[in-house]
């Protein structure tokens, strides 16, 4: 109802009677200037209550018109986004701050078989019981290997997360194969390396033997020996190949780093220390991640004992590790004062098995780059360095640092 025209139209209607009244009430004491007055006065009452009520300026259009027209077009704009969205191949995921997860245009829907949001049991199959997308860099789901990529969006109701998921299966299956003939080319080089002189060591303690020369048993037990010693290399080999093949799924806990690093520097000290070796470690004395403790200090401890060894090359070997959180992400570096590596050897470095050292089983940096990829981060080589006094090698990486108040010990190293 329009009250403002109920309302004028009371007050005309009142006015004219009032005017009408006094006219009567003149034309009756024979005042007839005073009476044509007053119908003068009606008049012009009722031409102004006609105004109002018929010829409003623009402004005065009911409010309801402007908002009708605004929600039809927000309704024709929100009709036009979807239509885009379900025409975009890739799954869209929309996480608001109450914790569900939306499946905003048709891939997702048709790949989680829901409406609106996914169920309870399907998020925490996806994302773990926190529905939390930060440490998910990829998902498999229903033998698809998705990557995620996480955008923040600002609307009426807070910040949400848009999650973009983008099929990799092809491009992961690439790596593996490639990765599968590294490793088998390694592995032959690695196998035919150690059984070919155990078998001409074999034949020639066996021909030794036969000869029944005086000093065949002192000959043979040489080769025996030496049979043993390549015997021993290639199980430390396979050792080796199954700690690299058999590393679980790290458990992420939040972690006080401070008292963890006392145990790396400890770690370092006993095994390098006699041997003039120091290590710097720069950090903040309160910086905490979330991580997994064991995986990570090995991982930390394997390049440190390369850096180490590196260092060794050269006179005042030393070895830098730096921690630093940046933008919600812990960098870790570690460097040394050796000859560093050539920018043509970073992908050789990094192969399984690939070593050269003498008696090395070329698994430290394999396994290192295993852990920092299943904490959501990459390991490589940073060859363009300004203002560093150490001109080795320098590995790094970055993994989330997001942590809670509630900060589990580290274990005893």
């Amino acid at each position: 109802m329009d009250y403002r025209r109920l309302s004028v139209a009371i007050v005309a209607q009142a006015g004219v009677f009032a005017a009408g009244a006094v006219a009567l009430l003149a034309l009756d004491h024979a005042l007839y200037a005073t009476s044509l007055l007053c119908l003068l006065a009606a008049m012009l009452v009722t031409y102004f209550a006609a105004t109002q009520i018929l010829f409003r300026p623009r402004h005065d259009i009911p409010r309801r018109q402007g908002d009708a027209g605004a929600i039809y077009t927000a309704e024709l704009s929100r009709r036009r986004l979807q239509v885009l969205l379900d025409q975009t191949p890739s799954p869209l995921l929309l996480m608001p701050a109450d914790g569900q997860v939306i499946a905003v245009n048709r891939a997702a829907r048709r790949l989680f078989g829901v409406a609106y949001a996914l169920p309870t049991a399907t998020r925490h199959r996806l994302f773990g019981e926190a529905g939390d997308f930060r440490r998910s860099g990829q998902i498999t789901w229903q033998g698809v290997t998705y990557m995620l990529e996480r955008t923040i969006i600002e609307g009426r109701d807070g910040l949400s997360e848009l999650v973009v998921m983008t099929d990799i299966s092809a491009e992961v299956r690439a790596a593996e194969a490639t990765a599968l003939r590294d490793l088998l080319s390694v592995l032959n080089h690695e196998l035919m390396n150690a059984l070919t002189p155990v078998t001409s060591m074999s034949r020639t303690a066996l021909d030794i033997l036969k000869g029944g020369h005086p000093q065949a048993p002192a000959k043979a037990i040489r080769a025996l020996e030496r049979i043993v010693a390549r015997t021993d290399g290639l199980a430390q080999f396979l050792d080796a190949y199954r700690a690299l093949a058999r590393l679980p799924p790290p458990d992420l806990q939040p972690v006080a780093l401070a008292p963890w690093l006392d145990g790396v520097r400890e770690g370092f000290a006993a095994q390098w220390h006699g041997q003039g070796v120091t290590l710097d470690v720069r950090a903040p004395a309160d910086l905490n991640a979330v991580l997994d403790a064991d995986q990570m200090w090995l991982c930390v401890g394997n390049l440190l004992n390369n850096a180490a060894e590196a260092a060794l090359t050269r006179p005042d070997p030393r070895v830098r590790l730096e921690l630093a959180t940046t933008g919600g992400r812990l960098a870790v570096r570690v460097q040394d004062s050796g000859p560093g590596i050539a920018p043509e050897r970073e992908a050789q470095v990094f192969l399984p098995f690939y070593t050269t050292k003498a008696n090395g089983t070329g698994v430290g940096l394999s396994l290192a780059r295993q852990i920092v990829q299943s904490h959501g981060g990459q390991l490589h080589l940073v060859f363009e360095r300004t203002g560093d006094d150490l001109d080795g090698a320098c590995f790094a990486f970055e993994i989330d640092a997001a942590a809670d108040s509630s900060l589990n010990p580290p274990p005893a190293f």
